[in-house]
């Protein structure tokens, strides 16, 4: 069984670089509990202003 968690990142308004190092923090922080990264899907609203990564992590859980 695989079991899914979502984590925002703000991306408008903040350099490349920052953003990448916002990521690399959240990766690190959630692999210690098994997860990995299964994709990262943009979400922009509020006319274009206002952006975020979605970082979609997912792990093996055991089957019950």
């Amino acid at each position: 069984m695989v079991e899914y968690k979502v984590v925002d990142v703000r991306a408008t308004g903040v350099m490349p670089g920052v953003v990448g190092e916002q990521v690399e923090t959240v990766l690190n922080e959630v692999s210690a509990d098994g997860w990995q990264l299964h994709m990262i899907q943009p979400v922009i609203y509020n006319s274009a202003t206002t952006g975020y990564l979605l970082l979609i992590l997912s792990r093996e859980t055991a089957d019950h």
